[in-house]
């Protein structure tokens, strides 16, 4: 029995421990290193970043939630410790603008590509005209005709 009451005491607090563990990576993941503003805590490889885990980890044991450990950081740094900026402001549009540019594009290429297949194919057949009729604009010389014609007849 004493050996039951252990095992079940060591899985939770091995599930604890488990849960603990995932919520830190977490939250690294939201946050960038304080060193160099390059990489996330979580990918980067310097002692502020391992600082921070073992502030992350240690503030989560505690019973700190993410969201009190990302304002804390917030509050020590600013916005800039966040991967991920808050729709905030001016940094609203950076999850506005991108879909913005996105549809605007397509539509440009669009009405691009319309254009200039209207163009190509009214160059090519021009209004009212025929297979074999002179291009718009041509005078109906059949000089060049009749000469061609003559040529191919004397191949044979």
């Amino acid at each position: 029995m004493l050996f039951a009451l252990l095992l079940a005491l060591t899985t939770t607090v091995g599930a604890d421990q488990s849960a603990v563990e995932a919520e830190a990576r977490k939250i690294e993941g939201q946050l960038i290193a304080p060193c160099c503003w390059s990489q996330q805590v979580s990918v980067h490889q310097s002692p502020a970043a391992d600082e921070v885990r073992k502030d992350v980890r240690a503030r989560l044991a505690r019973g700190q939630t993410r969201q009190q450990i990302l304002d804390d950081y917030v509050v020590q740094f600013g916005t800039r410790i966040l991967a991920e900026p808050p729709a905030q402001g001016f940094t609203r549009t950076l999850y506005v603008l991108p879909p913005i540019l996105l549809l605007a594009g397509a539509g440009l290429v669009v009405i691009l590509v319309r254009r200039f297949s209207s163009r190509a194919a009214a160059q090519v057949a021009g209004p009212g005209s025929t297979p074999g009729s002179p291009a718009p604009g041509r005078p109906a010389d059949r000089t060049y005709d009749d000469r061609l014609e003559d040529e191919l007849a004397n191949l044979d």
